[in-house]
């Protein structure tokens, strides 16, 4: 075989020596840096609406330096004219990647043990592994690969599992992790599994659909029940006071120090924290994706007390990332507001769907979002992982009851 992952050239490979076309028919170029993909060829195959996988947002999350994160993209070709497209994360994983509280609270609830829980606190204190991920750590979906729609799926999601075999080779990788596919999604589920990939049910993302009805967010509130109407008043009222300023590029780079603290306090919260941008990514967002990127302070008497950033993919609104300061959270209800303010910009802007992404599944159910369910397929060479990885599921998926705040399901 031929690669050239080093640098920012492509090199064209077959999983069998003599650079011959690989068993899936297609051809597959790689590179290392988002700087150096064709954008033409790429965007014959990802269409406008997928920002997550345009080369314009590939370029603006690298030069943000993610921690303990690298990079490599996949373009492949039948006949020299582009098929698909992949993109893939590789990550450092260890001990820091995990939240304090990942197994302190509702473990027992889950049906772990205290020796088990005692157990994993061993054993993850000492693992170190390198993950590859196909897809994006920072955002729920689909947002891996992509194809024509006249290549046939199996076989365009056979080509990426040769793709993966090389990577996990080359960048002497602990685990594979392909993110987030539905389950409907037969095609890529055949090869997948045919590649040695073991499919996991993960936590489902919260997507709200919004209504042809609703034009404006009064509508939405009046299909809600009376309670929950009720509550998304007293929700609103408490964050009388509070300013919402949508920032420039410029201005979010001005409070740098600010905007990461705030994001840093909703960070050690989490459960999972395999990596971590700084303000850099939000002014790197804003500057390549302009008016499809929003990201708005949320001011008191002039201190900025959080943030909240959403960004427009096509006809979904993505809820992205926000920034708490907990000193103030339950007086103004700062995150049921910015979530309240995402429902009203989906509306706004013509969204036919807010992604709310898979955190605080029960607080989100009650804005009237549903769950979507998606697969994780993973392969590891540790035997220990994919055991450790079933012990850690019930914990980093909390129990939830789901909500009904819509008049009809009253």
């Amino acid at each position: 075989m031929q690669l050239a992952m080093k640098h920012s050239s492509a090199a064209r490979y077959s999983r069998t020596p003599g650079n011959t076309v690989a068993a899936s028919g297609l051809h597959c170029e790689l590179y290392s840096t988002a700087e150096a993909l064709p954008d033409a060829d790429w965007r014959t195959v990802v269409d406008a609406g997928h920002v997550f996988l345009q080369p314009t947002y590939l370029r603006a999350l690298e030069r943000s330096r993610p921690e303990r994160m690298t990079f490599f993209y996949a373009l492949f070709r039948e006949q020299d004219r582009p098929v698909a497209v992949a993109s893939f994360q590789c990550v450092d994983f260890g001990m820091d990647s995990f939240g304090p509280n990942l197994l302190a609270e509702g473990a027992e609830s889950a049906g772990t043990s205290f020796f088990v829980r005692a157990q994993l606190k061993r054993v993850l204190g000492r693992m170190r592994a390198r993950v590859l991920i196909c897809g994006n750590l920072f955002v729920c979906g689909p947002h891996g690969f992509a194809h024509r729609p006249e290549l046939d799926s199996e076989r365009a999601w056979s080509a990426l599992a040769e793709a993966v075999d090389v990577l996990q080779a080359r960048e002497r990788v602990t685990m594979v992790l392909v993110k987030d596919l539905a389950p409907d999604a037969h095609g890529a589920n055949r090869a997948l599994e045919r590649a040695g990939l073991d499919c996991i049910q993960v936590e489902p993302t919260m997507v709200l659909t919004v209504r042809p009805t609703w034009r404006r967010f009064e509508d939405y509130l009046g299909d809600l029940t009376t309670k929950y109407r009720a509550q998304a008043r007293r929700v609103r009222r408490q964050f009388e006071g509070v300013e919402r300023r949508s920032l420039s590029a410029g201005q979010i780079a001005d409070s740098g120090p600010k905007v990461e603290a705030l994001y840093g306090a909703v960070l050690q919260r989490s459960r999972l924290r395999p990596s971590k941008v700084g303000a850099s990514y939000f002014v790197q967002l804003k500057e390549a994706l302009g008016d499809a990127f929003d990201f708005v302070g949320y001011f008191e008497r002039g201190d900025l007390v959080a943030f909240n950033s959403r960004l427009r993919a096509g006809d979904e609104l993505e809820s992205y990332y926000l920034g708490l300061d907990y000193a103030h959270n339950e007086r103004l209800a700062l995150y049921f507001n910015a979530m309240l303010d995402d429902v009203e910009y989906g509306i706004d802007t013509g969204a036919h769907r807010v992604q709310f992404g898979r955190t605080s599944l029960e607080r989100k159910s009650a804005l009237g979002a549903e769950p979507v369910a998606l697969n994780l397929f993973t392969r590891h060479r540790e035997p220990l992982l994919y055991p450790l990885a079933k012990s850690l599921l019930p914990l980093v998926q909390p129990r939830w009851t789901a909500r009904h705040p819509f008049k009809e399901h009253a």
